[in-house]
């Protein structure tokens, strides 16, 4: 690693501290100055009166200015103290986060290998054998999976391969099941994760191959009578994998995103259905939690992707 690469990872570890304060910032801000009042979520409808509704928001601090609310919920999260939710039982909402982490991570996890073990292949191929007709066919199939929306394909799905088939679970996510039966809570919403992600990385692996395959060291590896697969894989491969390290770290937040949706219709109990029922009674403790520590995620991930890439390929210049 040049003198250089380093100082450039070094400025991105500085910085990475305030990027989250002006992170934490922004989204109690924005969460806060959404409309809906979470003390309403304490009070029926029978029983509205302002003074109750009042009381309820001192109660949860809510009637104090916002740089104050701002002051003291950050001192707590500086020590991983979110607070407790308002709704959810009055769980503490680490405690929350605990017990659905394991079942989000499994999810994402499962749909990115997924989708990359689709992707290299078919990007490789794709880029081998430009402009026929399996080119366009893929071509064809990316922009589909562009177009579509996960929730759709998630509904289609269901409707397919449980209510029409019987094949499939339609909800859960097997907690109790085992073998095959727990394999089955997985297909539907991994497949609908990693189709999310499975475009970009195809049509990105195709665009990585096609530019070094046509770099000179391929072309004396070829002149040098090395059989075409060996070509591909010993030599091309590698190097078109490198900028791969990107593209992953940049579609993670993707991959976050549709886990609320995808969550939420297959009644997977992770982060992702806890944020959308978190939205609707307006829990403002578990919503910034989950808000902070995706927005917190997305821009570590990107730091350590720029510390690998500058490790794995030496001929970046970060002059």
């Amino acid at each position: 690693m040049t003198p250089a690469s380093r100082a450039y990872i070094v400025r991105r570890i500085v910085l990475l501290p305030f990027l989250l304060v002006g992170l934490s910032i922004v989204v109690f801000a924005l969460i806060h100055l959404a409309p809906g009042d979470p003390a309403l979520a304490f009070i029926s409808e029978q029983a509205m009166d302002p003074e109750l509704v009042e009381q309820v928001r001192r109660n949860l601090g809510l009637d104090k200015p916002l740089p104050v609310q701002y002051a003291v919920w950050a001192s707590h999260v500086i020590r991983l103290d979110f607070g407790t939710a308002y709704t959810f039982n009055r769980t503490p909402v680490i405690d929350l986060v605990r017990e659905r982490l394991g079942v989000t991570v499994q999810l994402q996890g499962l749909a990115l290998l997924v989708a990359l073990a689709l992707a290299i292949p078919i990007g490789v191929i794709s880029a081998q054998r430009r402009y026929s007709l399996f080119d366009h066919t893929t071509t064809v199939g990316v922009l589909l999976g562009l177009a579509l929306p996960n929730f759709w394909i998630a509904l289609l799905l269901q409707l397919l391969f449980a209510v029409k088939l019987g094949w499939l679970p339609a909800f859960g996510s097997g907690a109790d099941a085992h073998g095959l039966q727990k394999v089955a809570h997985y297909v539907m919403p991994v497949t609908v994760l990693a189709t999310t992600v499975l475009p970009i990385f195809v049509r990105f692996m195709r665009s990585s191959m096609l530019d070094v395959i046509s770099q000179d060291y391929v072309r004396t590896a070829r002149a040098k009578g090395l059989p075409e697969r060996a070509v591909i894989y010993g030599h091309a491969l590698r190097n078109a994998l490198i900028p791969m390290v990107t593209v992953v770290g940049n579609q993670l937040a993707g991959l976050l995103s549709g886990s609320v949706i995808v969550e939420y219709i297959f009644g997977w109990p992770g982060l992702g259905s806890l944020a959308y029922e978190s939205i609707l009674r307006r829990d403002y403790p578990v919503i910034l939690a989950l808000t902070l520590l995706a927005g917190s995620f997305i821009l570590i991930v990107n730091v350590l992707v720029d510390i690998v890439y500058a490790l794995i390929d030496p001929r970046i210049s970060f002059d």
